[in-house]
């Protein structure tokens, strides 16, 4: 079996198993990040983690004294709300990134770079040029 000059399986094994493991620290430093949102003009707030967990609730003491238990849950549940889909942002830019820059690196293996481009694009990156 002869080889194609300049392509070496093992390389491409090593940088895929490279990328793996560059993701995978990704994958950690995302779930570390936290996003909060603030409704009602700040009378609640919300902050979840990058798993998407709630992990704080802040209520205003005047909303409380209100006691209107309806707009408590409603604020409460778009403050959660909100911060989800802040936490998608930074996921969804973070994941744009990361592919535009493991997969760009992908560019000098004989037409992988074309790969990286389409799969970079496909994330929502890019791969860098």
């Amino acid at each position: 079996m002869t080889q194609n000059a300049g392509f070496n399986l093992g390389e491409i094994m090593k940088q895929a198993q490279m990328l793996q493991q560059s993701f995978e620290a990704n994958k950690q430093k995302l779930k570390q990040e936290t996003a909060t949102a603030s409704v009602g003009g700040g009378m609640v707030k919300a902050t979840v983690d990058g798993e998407k967990q709630v992990k704080e609730i802040k209520i205003a003491k005047e909303l409380v004294e209100e006691g209107d238990v309806q707009a408590i849950e409603d604020l409460v549940v778009s403050a959660v709300n909100q911060a989800n889909l802040e936490m998608d942002k930074k996921i969804n830019a973070n994941m744009a990134a990361f592919a535009g820059n493991a997969l760009g690196g992908l560019g000098g293996a004989n037409g992988l770079g074309d790969m990286a481009n389409m799969l970079g694009n496909l994330l929502g990156g890019g791969a860098k040029k």
